[in-house]
């Protein structure tokens, strides 16, 4: 039986979304899954793969330019797909009233959205370099995390395989 074949896909403005999703590929590579990282907007057939992780902004309507409605635009492809989802620094900051008042929102939606869509976790991790907000608000990454919540999706992958050849 081959290996479950996952997509990670991420939407990613400032480069630490996409850290997060070659490091979480590399951990899943690593326990012997099939990975293919890349941007949300560059997975158009999910077809081929047997789960999803997806980063960031690919649940946020608001950002299209690089994956923003995936979970919208794929509906039909995700049904019962096993799926986790994650986001990384501050969600929902943006440009405030005054020039160059920057507003954050420090709550990640990526809970709510993964209840919603019966995603089996999510996970919120801190920035990798937010350049648009001041060093005291951006959170460093804890890479390690990063890897356990990776190997976390790999055994739930595999054991889930292993169930299925046992029955």
């Amino acid at each position: 039986m081959r290996a479950p074949v996952v997509l990670v896909a991420f939407a990613s403005e400032t480069g630490s979304t996409a850290r997060i999703a070659a490091e979480i590929a590399r951990e899943l590579r690593a326990a012997g899954l099939g990975v293919t990282c890349r941007l949300a907007a560059q997975a158009t057939a999910l077809d081929p793969y047997d789960a999803l992780v997806l980063g960031s902004g690919v649940y946020v309507r608001s950002r299209n330019a690089d994956g923003g409605g995936f979970l919208i635009r794929h509906a039909d492809a995700i049904a019962g797909k096993p799926v986790w989802l994650y986001c990384s620094g501050p969600i929902g900051r943006g440009r405030g009233a005054g020039a160059g008042v920057v507003t954050v929102d420090r709550s990640c939606t990526v809970f709510e959205v993964a209840r919603a869509v019966g995603a089996r976790g999510a996970a919120a991790f801190g920035s990798l370099g937010m350049d648009a907000l001041d060093d005291d608000l951006a959170e460093p990454v804890d890479m390690a995390r990063v890897r356990e919540w990776a190997r976390e999706i790999a055994a739930a992958l595999l054991g889930s395989r292993l169930e299925a050849v046992t029955a």
